[in-house]
């Protein structure tokens, strides 16, 4: 049973959290699990819980590395402007080629 448990809470991290953050204890949760089982209804509680949610999304943004961040976006901005200049200097040759054009007929 108690592998199972173990188990159980790997796949439902979130559970970790509420331990964490003495929301609940370790033998609480064994306790209900003992006495319900994995049914989702009672787990929804722990496990679907838009703190969670909001700890979760708080995790991910402070685990953020902005030094890659601007890394990233100096590299595309660089992209941008290559591809950008490509297109300017084709408009470039489309408008001396009408000009040229323009200027046999003349």
């Amino acid at each position: 049973m108690k592998e199972k448990f173990k188990e159980f809470v790997k796949a439902n991290p979130r559970l970790i959290n509420y331990v964490k953050d003495n929301n609940v204890s370790w033998k609480s949760l064994y306790e209900i699990y003992a006495l319900y089982g994995e049914d989702e209804i009672i787990w929804n509680k722990y496990v679907n819980s838009n703190s969670s949610l909001t700890d979760d999304l708080v995790n991910i943004i402070k685990n953020i590395n902005l030094e890659n961040v601007r890394k990233t976006t100096e590299g595309l901005q660089k992209v941008l402007s290559v591809i950008q200049s490509f297109d300017n200097n084709e408009q470039k040759e489309v408008y001396q080629k009408k000009e040229d054009y323009i200027d046999d007929y003349d």
